[in-house]
């Protein structure tokens, strides 16, 4: 239907406490709580990144290893940095926190800062290596899977990702 998957799965959780299918002690006790109060603490990171100049300090540290160089180095270190914060963070959050950083290096290479923050929004859903996305997370635990089997099957797709999307990015946006 086009729905987001969190209404999606938020309407089917209601609709199995309406129908009695599980008591509304059970849906509460199945809530990753870990979860919710690490994307809870996700968005302020991002802010105090922004006030305290830490982004732009790490903007200008990153930058000092690419700039020179060709606009597709810079895009190609936007994406792997988007990549490898959502490894360890939900999408959402990587891309909270990356905005600032994304933005203020741009504005150090004398880019528009849009594609790049557009292509750090894009890149950060490159999460396959690990089940940060919260859909693998859901099937991790109710699959079996392990990280090692995450790790097997995302490594290849990680890569053609990126050797996808900085291309189309360069051609297309800059």
């Amino acid at each position: 239907t086009g729905a987001p998957i969190s209404l999606a799965f938020f309407t089917g959780a209601i609709a199995m406490v309406l129908i009695r299918a599980l008591t509304i002690q059970e849906a509460y006790q199945a809530i990753e709580w870990k979860v919710v109060f690490l994307l809870a603490g996700l968005i302020p990171l991002g802010v105090a990144m922004q006030k305290t100049g830490t982004a732009a300090f790490l903007a200008e540290k990153v930058m000092s290893l690419v700039q020179g160089g060709h606009p597709a180095l810079i895009l190609l270190t936007v994406a792997v940095l988007s990549t490898l914060f959502s490894l360890f963070m939900s999408n959402v959050g990587a891309i909270v926190v990356l905005a600032p950083l994304v933005i203020s290096m741009a504005q150090i290479g004398g880019l528009d800062p849009r594609p790049l923050a557009l292509m750090a929004a894009v890149c950060v859903a490159n999460s396959f290596i690990l089940p940060t996305h919260q859909v693998n997370a859901f099937l991790m635990s109710s699959g079996g899977y392990r990280n090692a089997d995450y790790f097997k099957a995302g490594g290849g797709m990680t890569l053609l990702f990126l050797m996808v999307v900085v291309p189309v990015f360069y051609l297309f946006y800059l």
